[in-house]
């Protein structure tokens, strides 16, 4: 399978007032067209960052380091100006943004929004882009399209607004699409409606994607391979089910062990399982393993920095517990 993109060692800093910081760190994966990736783990973790380092969608204070490299179909996309970035964001490579609300311009009707992609990235007029723009709402699954384009967003429901942001995503039928949280704050029918238009488009396209949640049943359902992230650093990494059938890091068995189990009995129930404590600061990550003072398995050998410890199958984990196992 053709392999469209290559993460190599991204490490993502900041200027700060507390003096540099560095959220992500080491951090390298790859994707193949057609192939979807998840990216999980809890808020503050790194996971968007990351993403939005694809297309070097950082603030001003941001910077990668001198050994990051981060390549799109064989070509170093890390160094490109923000003039040729600007002719790959939309076209080759696009993104589903968190909160659709504030992703979408109160000011410009949903028909303009999509339309505008066809006029910059395709060269189409006024007239062609809006009739491509109607078919793309109508791909989907918004009714009335021809009413729909005329709207604002207010004037949409959540679920809409959300189908409107992949109508945009996907217009110019991108190699890449990234999907930054994309069924926060939708109810559950909604949600379930939002993935399964993702993967028939997907289907549809061809389209290499990356999930960025931390829902594990949208993980579970959407994705072919996931990578567990914490205090910005990948964890483990394997294939959908390696990662829910033999979860090693005790991060990622600690995520997994909080999903509630609808199969209890009612007088088995208990509390649902929590991990201790919260995701560190960039600016105060502890020594050694950043999972050590949550751990619940931690030991003296977790005070030095674990490597990505990996087996036959693409399994990796980064935990002492592993040294020397065959896995």
């Amino acid at each position: 399978m053709e392999r469209i993109l290559e993460v190599d060692n991204l490490e993502i800093s900041f200027r700060t007032q507390l003096g540099k910081i560095t959220p992500v760190d080491g951090v390298s994966f790859g994707l193949s067209r057609g192939e979807t990736l998840g990216i999980v783990g809890e808020s503050g973790c790194g996971k968007t960052i990351t993403a939005f380092s694809i297309i070097k969608l950082l603030p001003k204070n941001a910077f990668l380091g001198d050994n990051t490299k981060i390549t799109f179909r064989g070509r170093d996309i890390s160094t490109l100006s923000s003039e040729e970035l600007q002719k790959i964001r939309g076209k080759s490579i696009s993104m589903v943004f968190q909160e659709p609300m504030t992703s979408l311009n109160p000011l410009y009707t949903i028909g303009w929004q999509i339309s505008e992609v066809y006029r910059l990235h395709e060269g189409l007029d006024e007239d062609a882009a809006m009739k491509r723009s109607i078919e793309m709402l109508r791909l989907v699954g918004i009714p009335e399209p021809q009413k729909r384009v005329k709207e604002f967003p207010h004037q949409l429901s959540g679920g809409m607004r959300q189908r409107v942001m992949i109508a945009m995503a996907l217009a110019c039928s991108p190699e890449l699409l990234i999907a930054d949280e994309p069924t926060t704050a939708l109810d559950v029918t909604i949600q379930a409606q939002v993935l399964e238009l993702m993967n028939e488009l997907k289907n549809k396209f061809s389209t290499a994607t990356i999930i960025i949640t931390h829902d594990l049943g949208v993980i579970a359902e959407m994705c072919d391979r996931v990578l567990v992230m914490y205090a910005g650093q990948i964890v483990e990494s394997g294939d959908i089910f390696d990662i829910f059938d033999k979860p090693m890091h005790p991060y990622t068995k600690g995520l997994i062990n909080s999903i509630p189990k609808i199969e209890i009995s009612k007088k088995d129930q208990k509390k649902l399982s929590v991990i201790d404590g919260y995701v560190p600061h960039p600016s105060s990550f502890p020594d050694g393993c950043r999972f050590r003072p949550r751990c619940p398995t931690a030991f003296e050998k977790c005070l030095e920095k674990p490597p990505m410890i990996e087996s036959e199958g693409h399994h990796s984990v980064r935990c002492w517990l592993f040294e020397g196992d065959d896995m």
